[in-house]
């Protein structure tokens, strides 16, 4: 390889070493649990924080109405059982009876609506159970993957290290000092391809003597627009 072929090569590796990089940085950055993945676990906490808390509403209606009921029997035994004989007590026993039975009509009025209830917030918590199955699923093959695809990265990205380094014996001091002041001057492409007599960094057609001086590769030619080293495919 020649001068400019090492340079060129050597450009092509730094080039794909920084998408490397790149790419292993959006690969570490999404693994882990994912903001979506928090959303739905917390939309099914809520969920779940609800139902309970109107089985536990239901729970104690179903008990004061059975209090209720209980205690319902009993005034209505002492009314009914021929003990009480006072007008006034009996009276006060029958309204007595009617207000526990206003009152237990009411709680059975809100018991069903609190059923109505838990069976509503039971099918959400269906609903969102399943939705973050169905994310829980996603993630942890989006997590596979990107696990997979990370040490992939990391082994072309060693290779690669190892390879520029063995490049890098094999060009001069200057020529290493001139492609890295280049580079820094250039976005990372210090060497452009020479096609059809225009250079492909910048577009402009190049003199014809220019070009035939690249294409002799005997030295380093630079574009006389972008001051890129010129690089001809063989």
């Amino acid at each position: 390889m020649n001068r400019t072929h090492l340079l060129y090569r050597l450009q092509t590796i730094d080039l794909e070493i920084g998408d490397g990089r790149r790419r292993l940085e959006e690969v570490e950055a999404g693994l882990g649990e994912s903001e979506e993945l928090h959303r739905a676990q917390r939309a099914l906490q809520r969920a779940e924080n609800e139902l309970n808390r109107w089985r536990a509403t239901l729970r104690d209606l179903e008990l004061e109405t059975r209090s209720l009921t209980a205690k319902i029997a009993s005034v209505e035994e002492r009314l009914y059982g021929g003990r009480v004989t006072n007008p006034k007590e009996l009276a006060n026993l029958q309204n007595e009876v009617s207000y526990l039975k206003r009152r237990k009509s009411e709680l059975e009025d809100r018991q069903i609506e609190a059923m109505v209830e838990v069976e509503e917030h039971e099918a959400e918590v269906d609903s969102k159970r399943a939705s973050l199955a169905q994310i829980e699923a996603e993630w942890s093959q989006t997590q596979e993957r990107l696990t997979a695809e990370r040490g992939e990265l990391e082994r072309r990205l060693a290779h690669l290290k190892e390879e520029r380094a063995k490049l890098e014996g094999m060009i001069g001091a200057e020529d290493l000092a001139l492609y890295g002041e280049l580079c820094s001057r250039k976005g990372g492409r210090a060497v452009a391809l020479l096609k059809g007599g225009a250079c492909q960094a910048c577009g402009v057609t190049l003199p014809t003597s220019q070009v035939q001086q690249a294409r002799s590769g005997n030295a380093l030619s630079f574009c006389s627009s972008c001051q890129r080293i010129l690089y001809v495919e063989r």
